[in-house]
């Protein structure tokens, strides 16, 4: 199977199948008691925060990808990120001693990034810069997102009203 696989399914894994999993545990509320968030979120500024800055990001890294192979590092970060995802949910799951909102799906990212990766490992396009690159770039896909989400909390919380 193609790299190019496994990257958009960890797209069609978070939305809306990852999403909806959170959003049914009241991930906004989640992400304000384990201080991710200076502020608690309503269900629909959280939303469009998924929707107008986390998607877009991740949307750009798998075009980069697609346009130029050469940039494997943007499609693998797909997969590091979908790896960084389910371990922060598997983290707070044992930490809490409690199931975070969107473990299960995060294992569906595990279990397709691990695949992914092995199938990146055995192409031709591998090299240890490459992975690294991508590991730093799955890494700015993961936190990135969310330093803008504090960013622009006024500028969403003013037109979700």
């Amino acid at each position: 199977m193609e790299l190019i696989y496994f990257i958009i399914l960890n797209l069609v894994i978070y939305m809306p199948f990852h999403l909806f999993e959170e959003a049914a545990g009241d991930f906004p509320k989640w992400m304000y008691t384990h201080k991710w968030l200076p502020y608690h979120m309503t269900h629909g500024h959280w939303m469009a925060n998924n929707i107008f800055i986390y998607y877009p990001l991740l949307l750009l890294a798998v075009f980069l990808y697609i346009i130029n192979e050469t940039f494997a590092c943007f499609g693998t970060a797909i997969l590091v990120w979908g790896i960084i995802n389910f371990a922060d949910h598997f983290f707070y799951t044992v930490k809490d001693r409690k199931v975070s909102p969107g473990l299960v799906t995060g294992i569906f990212f595990l279990v397709n990034s691990i695949k992914g990766l092995s199938v990146f490992v055995k192409s031709g396009s591998f090299s240890v810069p490459g992975m690294a690159a991508g590991i730093i770039t799955g890494i700015i896909l993961f936190s990135l997102p969310m330093g803008l989400c504090i960013v622009v909390y006024n500028f969403f919380e003013k037109i979700i009203k």
